[in-house]
C-alpha cells in the first residue's frame, strides 16, 4: 500500500508533466472509485486546467484553475502518463484526455482508490482534508500538546493508534514499524501509557523516517511498486518490517499481528 512516501513521489513524477495541461476529456468505467454524483464530478473537472499537484497525508491533490481534484490511491491504485491509447487493460478505471494528446490514466487492481472534486474552499473545510492530523513533512511548527490529548484515553495498542489519519497523517503499517524502532517502544503498549516526552520521540521519527524515505523515492516492497518508472530504494534501509534479526540487539524480531497488520518488533529493545 503506498504511504506518504510513495505518494510524495508521485506528486513529483506527475508534476514534472501536468502543470499547464487542460483536461479535454474524462472517461469512467467504475464509478465506484468517484465519491461524488457522477455528472458533478465531470462537469467540474471537464475542460480544467492542472495548476499545480499538492499532498496531504497520503491524498494527492491535483490543484485546478478552479477547484480541486482530490484523489487516495488507497491499496493498488497506480497513475501513469502516457501518449493517448498507448496502455489499456481491465483495471484502469478512470482516463483523463489531455490536450496534449497524452493520457493521464488510474488503475486499479482492488478498485479500493477514490477521487473526488472539492471547491476552493472546500478542500481543507470539509471531510476528508479537515479530518486529517499532523503532517511530519508538511507541518514545521504542529502543537504538540493537542495532538498529545488524542492519545490520553486510548486504551488500544499504539501502534493502531499510529495507523489512525487524525493522530499523525501518512504513516501505513510499513513506517509505522520503523518509527516506533527508532523511538524504542513496542508497538503493543497501550496507547495511553505513552509519554508525552515518547510522543515527541514519535513525532521526531516520523519526520526522520519518512524524509529518508522520500530522498530514496519510497518503498517497493510486496505488490506495490511506483506507476511512473520510479523503483523505491528505501526497503534496503528498513530496520524491522519483513526482518529477522534485530539490528541492534541482534535477537530474533517479534512478528505479531496486531488489530489484523503484521508488525515486526524487537522485545529487547522497544519497551
Amino acid at each position: 500500500m503506498p504511504e506518504l512516501p510513495e505518494v510524495e513521489t508521485v506528486r513529483r513524477v506527475l508534476k514534472e508533466d501536468l502543470i499547464n495541461r487542460k483536461i479535454d476529456n474524462i472517461i469512467i468505467r467504475y464509478d465506484g472509485i468517484i465519491e461524488d454524483d457522477i455528472n458533478y464530478f465531470l462537469n467540474n473537472i471537464k475542460g480544467k486546467t492542472i495548476l499545480d499537484i499538492l499532498r496531504r497525508g497520503k491524498y494527492l491533490i491535483f490543484k485546478l484553475n478552479e477547484g480541486y481534484l482530490l484523489s487516495h490511491l488507497r491499496m493498488e491504485g497506480k497513475y501513469f502518463y502516457l501518449k493517448r491509447n498507448e496502455l489499456d487493460n481491465k483495471h484502469i478505471h478512470v482516463i483523463f484526455n489531455l490536450d496534449n494528446g497524452f493520457d493521464l490514466l488510474y488503475q486499479d487492481v482492488r478498485k479500493f482508490g477514490k477521487m473526488s472534486y472539492k471547491k476552493d474552499d472546500e478542500l481543507y473545510n470539509t471531510h476528508p482534508l479537515k479530518d486529517l492530523g499532523y503532517d511530519p513533512i508538511l507541518d514545521l511548527n504542529p502543537d504538540y500538546k493537542e495532538l498529545y490529548k488524542k492519545l490520553n484515553k486510548k486504551l488500544i495498542p499504539i501502534k493502531s493508534t499510529l495507523l489512525d489519519q487524525t493522530i499523525i497523517t501518512g504513516l501505513g503499517n510499513i513506517y509505522v514499524d520503523e518509527v516506533l524502532f527508532e523511538s524504542k517502544i513496542n508497538p503493543e503498549r497501550k496507547t495511553k501509557d505513552i509519554s508525552f516526552d515518547e510522543f515527541i520521540s514519535i513525532c521526531n521519527s516520523s519526520k526522520h523516517i519518512l524524509e529518508e524515505a522520500i530522498k530514496n523515492k519510497g518503498t517497493t516492497i510486496r505488490s506495490y511498486t511506483s506507476s511512473l518508472g520510479v523503483i523505491g530504494n528505501y526497503q534496503n534501509f528498513l530496520n524491522v518490517h519483513t526482518k529477522n534479526i534485530c539490528p541492534r540487539c541482534k535477537i530474533a524480531l517479534n512478528r505479531v499481528k496486531i488489530n489484523g497488520r503484521m508488525t515486526y518488533y524487537c522485545n529487547n529493545c522497544q519497551r
